[in-house]
């Protein structure tokens, strides 16, 4: 018997800050489809994709933006530019360029304040004792993906089975 393995069609993201307001806002949760294609995406639609610049020593950060551009290049390559919806303008090196390698996936659904926790949530105080530990960004990304897909199955049970 042979066992196949495929990644994950759907992940989830918990928005931190403002810059798609009031659309999506802070804490609210969104299920990204990571295998909609880069190629057909339109303006309008609400993407993640890791910054084409680098940030705190190096690094990319995950960004939450709506495709306001798209520009073919001659070689067949495609460029997107992104903006917050609260943003007044795009930012050079966050929203643009964006390439196909630096594209997660396409938001297909929100859950309002998913991330928002109490102080007694075990997740919560996970997060803060590995913020207190110097815990990277990634590794709050990781525990708050892993509490929000948790979330995301029990609201998609309680919706199926009422």
């Amino acid at each position: 018997m042979n066992a196949q393995s495929y990644s994950p069609v759907n992940s989830t993201y918990i928005l931190m800050g403002d810059s798609m307001y009031p659309n999506i806002r802070s804490n609210d949760g969104v299920v990204v489809d990571t295998h909609f294609p880069f190629n057909n995406l339109s303006v309008g639609d609400i993407i993640v994709f890791n910054s084409y610049d680098t940030v705190n020593k190096g690094r990319h950060i995950v960004v939450i933006h709506r495709v306001v551009q798209m520009i073919n290049e001659r070689q067949g390559c495609r460029i997107l530019g992104t903006k917050g919806d609260a943003n007044p303008d795009s930012i050079p090196g966050i929203d643009y360029p964006i390439f196909q390698q630096n594209y997660i996936g396409k938001v297909v659904s929100v859950i309002p304040q998913l991330g928002t926790t109490s102080a007694d949530n075990g997740v919560a105080n996970i997060i803060i004792n590995g913020v207190d530990n110097n815990a990277s960004y990634n590794d709050l990304l990781v525990v708050a993906t892993i509490g929000s897909a948790v979330v995301v199955a029990g609201y998609i049970y309680s919706k199926i089975h009422k």
